[in-house]
């Protein structure tokens, strides 16, 4: 049998080809959820982001807090979970209240924030 180099290059080349035709799908695949998981696209981020901000104006009451609570509280996809949330921080006030016997500072600022806490629950309960 006669060696045929003209078929050994064609059946290399064609090798060649098929290895890096692979080589280039494996790594687009593997680099597609990479690009659609970008943390700026991504829902989870999305919430993330949502519940650091309303951490952040449950810690600061002010007229911003509540204009923020009202804009994330009034989306139905987490009303349940923000109103259990103000309603848990509420109550965890008011027992330190009831349990505080001395009329002080620190007294008047768990009060303020009792009365921020039920005012943020009635503005995402009418709206």
């Amino acid at each position: 049998m006669k060696f045929n180099y003209r078929n050994k290059l064609a059946t290399s080349a064609l090798l060649l080809r098929t290895k890096l035709l692979s080589i280039v799908l494996l790594s687009a695949i593997l680099t597609m959820p990479v690009q659609a998981n970008t943390p700026e696209q991504s829902e989870e981020y999305t919430i993330g982001v949502m519940v650091k901000a309303l951490d952040n104006a449950i810690k600061q009451p002010s007229k911003n807090s509540l204009e923020l609570i009202r804009h994330y509280g009034t989306d139905s996809r987490y009303y349940v979970m923000i109103r259990g949330w103000l309603v848990q921080e509420l109550q965890g006030v008011n027992s330190q209240l009831a349990a505080y016997k001395s009329d002080d500072e620190f007294k008047a600022r768990l009060q303020a924030k009792s009365d921020f806490l039920s005012q943020a629950i009635r503005r995402i309960d009418l709206e």
